[in-house]
């Protein structure tokens, strides 16, 4: 069975895009009125600020623990299961979808707290103003400053008040690359199982780092 994965390079800078807000004022941003979407990513960022703070002088697990509350309630963890397994999501089992939400809800937020370790003089600007989006709901627009000047675009979908992907360069789906690697363990044979259990694996491997 092939390594889970899962667009490590799109969820570093994402990552570090939570981490360096932190950092930034949100004085500027205030002249602005916020759409309802770029305030629900602003304040997500902004509950994630004490833990931020101190990523450095924290365990991989300790900020696991407490990303967890933030990440659950910012993003749509269910929409975003369903997505990512793709058409197989309706041969699974009530039990079986239960268990792969749950072990990717995990995962998921096992691999931030793995990614954001400490900070290193980049500013990150949210864009007060969305743009619809195909399908249905908000593009949240923002921007992360590395040193140097290099800019990297990291735009978020908000769809009824919640995340349900993030963009890198605008135009990288992190989900679609999710849903790409879940297809190709799928493939291989086990079904839900065998998601599981890969899940679960990764999992494991990023908190025990």
């Amino acid at each position: 069975m092939k390594d889970l994965k899962l667009g490590r390079s799109l969820t570093q800078v994402a990552a570090m895009a939570v981490l360096v807000l932190s950092n930034c004022s949100p004085m500027p941003l205030r002249a602005q009125a916020f759409d309802p979407a770029a305030r629900h990513i602003e304040a997500y960022y902004r509950q994630l600020m004490p833990t931020l703070e101190q990523a450095g002088q924290l365990s991989v697990r300790q900020r696991d623990q407490r990303f967890t509350p933030a990440i659950s309630s910012a993003f749509d963890l269910a929409t975003m299961t369903r997505y990512a397994a793709g058409p197989a999501w309706t041969s699974f089992s009530g039990s079986e979808q239960a268990a792969v939400r749950e072990a990717f809800a995990h995962f998921l937020i096992a691999d931030y707290a793995h990614q954001v370790t400490d900070y290193s003089g980049e500013s990150f600007i949210v864009d007060p103003q969305t743009s619809p989006a195909a399908g249905g709901g908000q593009i949240v627009k923002t921007k992360l400053i590395q040193p140097g000047g290099r800019t990297v675009t990291i735009n978020y979908l908000v769809r009824g008040g919640r995340v349900i992907d993030v963009y890198l360069n605008g135009t990288i789906s992190d989900l679609a690359t999710r849903r790409d690697e879940f297809a190709s363990i799928l493939a291989e044979g086990g079904g839900a199982d065998a998601l599981v259990k890969k899940l679960r694996e990764r999992t494991q491997n990023l908190l025990g780092e």
